[in-house]
């Protein structure tokens, strides 16, 4: 997997679009988006 966490950010956020969470990113920090990368990964694992 050679690409970066922030690119499959950008992936998990298009397969989870239903959670309405696309519109928000734009306002978050990069601790904030590292936290909502690490959410979503967990729930693509599931």
């Amino acid at each position: 997997m050679n690409e970066t966490w922030l690119e499959r950010l950008e992936m998990l956020l298009a397969g989870y679009s239903h959670l309405g969470i696309g519109s928000d990113v734009a306002s978050l920090n990069s601790s904030e988006l590292w936290a909502l990368y690490l959410y979503l990964s967990r729930l693509a694992d599931e």
